[in-house]
């Protein structure tokens, strides 16, 4: 259970890391394309309207493909897992704990209301059970 722990708990410190890392990289990212520097173009009523950096080739527009690639294999390796984890998995299971203790509860309540009954009954059961045992088997032991 120790090394199960340790092992959560590295886990989820790498996760928590990477998501830190990708957080600050991806909010460069958007600083930077929300500034002077990125490649925007639009075209509005035939009239075009661009940054003065647009059409260079500078390796960032790679950089951000390549982050963006990153982001994404992030959250379909941690993120989605987690989500229904923690989303779907966690309500089903407190569902199957909660309907499990009140079967058990109820089953508990039915034994206690139904015990006038059932004791004189167990033991006619277990007294007619004793008297049909063979005679050789009871010597033997």
């Amino acid at each position: 259970m120790r090394g199960f722990l340790k092992f959560s708990a590295w886990t989820l410190l790498l996760a928590l890391i990477a998501s830190l890392v990708m957080a600050g990289a991806l909010v460069g990212v958007v600083h930077e394309g929300l500034s002077d520097h990125g490649t925007w173009h639009v075209v509005v009523d035939g009239e075009e309207f661009f940054s003065s950096h647009f059409g260079e080739e500078s390796g960032w527009n790679l950089f951000g493909a390549l982050l963006g690639v990153a982001v994404a294999l992030f959250c379909l390796v941690l993120v989605v897992p987690l989500v229904l984890l923690l989303g779907v998995g966690l309500p089903l299971l407190g569902g199957v704990i909660a309907l499990t203790t009140v079967a058990v509860v109820m089953f508990g309540m039915v034994a206690l209301l139904a015990s006038p009954l059932l004791l004189p009954v167990l033991l006619v059961v277990l007294l007619l059970k004793r008297a049909r045992r063979p005679q050789g088997a009871a010597s033997a032991s």
